[in-house]
């Protein structure tokens, strides 16, 4: 296993080496230039350390088959000789792919302007340049690397992929949400907060996630007026509502650890229930924010946002007013809430960590899984935020994934993160299934 981790750690490096490096430089200077003889060696070198992590998780998977089902001849099926074949046969196989792509990319007849959209050299960037019909050369890279969709075989993968996370999302937070009532067990403050935070992340996907899903199933994508207001308002809502209940469950978890003689009495349960109404009024005060904003602007066409939902930076790019000001008011907002919530979490849960050395080994094992699974939590919600509402009105083409990672991907990976990590809530869970199972007989 460790054979195979050296070379995977080996094709990380080189991988981010092919691209990282000429981004930083690039980030500094204002004329951004390659030449074409760098570009095909950007070409190769990306698909020929991309393809060789894919061969060599496949043969760490293999490894891990091997050793778990069976254990008796692993170390006859697993000599040193047969690993090394395996990794020069992922060489080899990495290096025939990368030829492929190079071939193609040396056929392609380029007659201007050579600029590509894109943050390196690759062959679908360099398909856009090409002066010549490129779909047998579509279809080659398709069946090569699996890289270009046509456009119904994209809005396919959108459809259910999308479908999939919104589907995750509300069963995972739906069993939380109904663990968490029914259970005895789960009666204190953190589990309070915890069915709250589960209940806005569905409510933040729904707000999002069901509109693409229909958009990707029709050719022409239209929102009106109102219904983008109200996306704004529900998404913000929602989204705030959670970095609340963050703040609220590290308070939680502080308390618990730092003051555990006095929990009870600080976290009781008319405190937390009216910690919950101030995180759903502050919420609400945000949002409207966002609304009166949004309302204030005056819109001449053409009204086509590249987004996948309604938002307040993507409606600002079609205001014919100058947003000087109200860009520094969405920053000084959405921005300031985003920045300000990660900076106090993050030096709470500093705190917390440090006072658990002194506690027991039992009760620090314990505290630590419980703050590592927040601080998870935390980093994944606040990293996408701040990335996208503490800078001035400059897009880039990443916008839309982070955007979508935040609203549909963070609520799905929530459950996932609470649940695996916290035994309390899987002891929960077994005992009502096994409810459900006896009730069933």
């Amino acid at each position: 296993m460790y054979f195979f981790l050296f070379y995977l750690s080996f094709a990380d490096a080189c991988f981010s080496t092919t691209t990282a490096p000429r981004l930083i430089v690039d980030s500094l200077s204002h004329k951004k230039t390659i030449s074409y003889n760098e570009c095909m060696t950007q070409v190769f070198a990306a698909h020929f350390f991309g393809c060789m992590e894919i061969f060599v998780l496949i043969l760490m998977a293999f490894d891990r088959y091997v050793a778990i089902c069976k254990p008796l001849r692993y170390t006859v099926i697993m000599r040193r000789h047969v690993c090394s074949v395996l990794v020069i046969l992922a060489w080899v196989g990495s290096c025939i792919h990368s030829s492929a792509q190079i071939f193609l990319a040396l056929r392609l007849p380029f007659c201007g302007p050579n600029v590509i959209d894109h943050y390196f050299c690759d062959l679908q960037p360099l398909l856009k340049l090409a002066c010549m019909d490129t779909y047998v050369i579509n279809l080659l890279v398709v069946s090569n690397s699996g890289a270009i969709c046509m456009d119904p075989v994209k809005k396919k993968i959108v459809f259910v992929t999308f479908l999939l996370f919104y589907l995750g999302t509300l069963v995972g937070n739906l069993l939380i949400l109904t663990t968490i009532k029914t259970s005895h067990a789960l009666g204190s403050p953190m589990y309070f907060f915890l069915f709250y935070l589960s209940l806005s992340d569905p409510c933040l996907s729904t707000s999002i996630a069901p509109r693409i899903i229909v958009d990707s199933l029709l050719k022409k994508t239209t929102i009106s007026f109102s219904e983008c207001i109200i996306q704004v308002f529900t998404a913000h809502f929602f989204g705030c509502l959670e970095i609340f209940i963050l703040i609220l469950m590290a308070v939680d978890r502080y308390v618990a650890i730092c003051k555990p003689l006095h929990y009870t009495t600080i976290m009781n349960h008319r405190v937390c229930s009216g910690l919950v109404v101030v995180a759903w009024v502050g919420s609400c005060v945000h949002s409207l924010t966002q609304i009166f904003l949004a309302l204030s602007l005056p819109f001449c066409g053409p009204n086509v946002i590249d987004h996948y939902f309604c938002d307040l930076q993507p409606l600002l790019k079609l205001v014919c007013a100058d947003t000087y000001v109200i860009n520094l008011l969405l920053v000084s907002n959405s921005g300031a809430i985003c920045t300000l919530s990660f900076v106090i979490l993050m030096f709470s849960y500093v705190i917390i960590l440090h006072s658990l050395r002194n506690h027991s080994a039992e009760g620090r094992r314990k505290a630590l899984s419980t703050c590592i699974s927040h601080i998870i939590v935390v980093i994944l919600f606040f990293g996408p935020c701040i990335f996208i509402y503490t800078r001035p009105a400059i897009t880039f083409p990443v916008d839309k994934t982070i955007a979508v990672f935040y609203t549909i991907g963070t609520p799905l990976l929530n459950p996932l993160i609470y649940t695996l990590r916290n035994a309390e809530v899987k002891n929960a869970m077994r005992r009502l299934w096994s409810k459900k199972l006896i009730s069933d007989d």
